[in-house]
């Protein structure tokens, strides 16, 4: 693969407001929404970048722990599960669709725990916000030595009873979309063997990555 942000994709191959307020002023609102979600991806990565830049480069277990609940915080891993899945989603019983996102949820957190991901960049560029409605993207240009890779972060707003949040559930990196990458896999190895073989990759997968860690930091 040409970068290390292409792991997101690689889950078979070798992560805010009132609707009164809305509708009063929008253009506000919207305004409001993308210097939010840009300063929310901003904390982030400098809060990354703190933890791979100490003297063990971000692989002690403590820090590979920190990494991995910064992925968890930030991430709508049922919305992309979901995508990922497609119209196979409505086949699956309720206990399966638990599975299924929870190892989408491990595969994430463990590919996007691993440092050597944020070493690879030079500097990140965060070039605009388009917001409608309860979506946004957030685009970023990741600058390398030689070239450069464009990622844009796909939120959607989630409301509770005393909050509100907006999560990534999806990401395009140079205009490929990462959840819909998954689901030509996933729908082609469905076919061929059944969700149960999918399901077994998927776990033998997580397996090996969390082998391959094991004994670090």
């Amino acid at each position: 693969m040409k970068r290390g942000w292409l792991r997101w994709s690689a889950l078979l191959a070798p992560v805010w407001m009132g609707v009164q307020f809305w509708a009063a002023s929008p253009a506000a609102e919207s305004s409001d929404v993308g210097g939010m979600l840009t300063d929310l991806m901003k904390g982030r990565d400098q809060a990354i970048q703190k933890i791979v830049g100490s003297e063990t480069k971000g692989e002690s277990a403590d820090e590979r722990a920190q990494l991995k609940a910064i992925v968890g915080e930030s991430f709508n891993f049922e919305a992309f599960a979901r995508l990922s899945l497609g119209r196979n989603w409505g086949d699956r019983t309720e206990s399966e669709r638990a599975e299924f996102v929870d190892l989408c949820r491990r595969l994430i957190e463990k590919n996007y725990g691993d440092p050597k991901l944020y070493t690879k960049s030079d500097s990140i560029a965060y070039v605009g916000v388009d917001v409608d409605g309860n979506e946004a993207v957030v685009k970023t240009v990741v600058h390398y030595r030689s070239e450069e890779s464009l990622i844009d972060y796909l939120f959607r707003k989630t409301e509770a009873e005393i909050d509100t949040t907006w999560l990534i559930y999806d990401m395009a990196i140079d205009d490929l979309r990462i959840s819909r990458n998954n689901r030509s896999q996933f729908s082609k190895e469905i076919r061929k063997a059944g969700y149960e073989s999918l399901v077994k990759k998927l776990s033998d997968k997580l397996v090996e990555e969390e082998q391959g860690t094991d004994g670090k930091g």
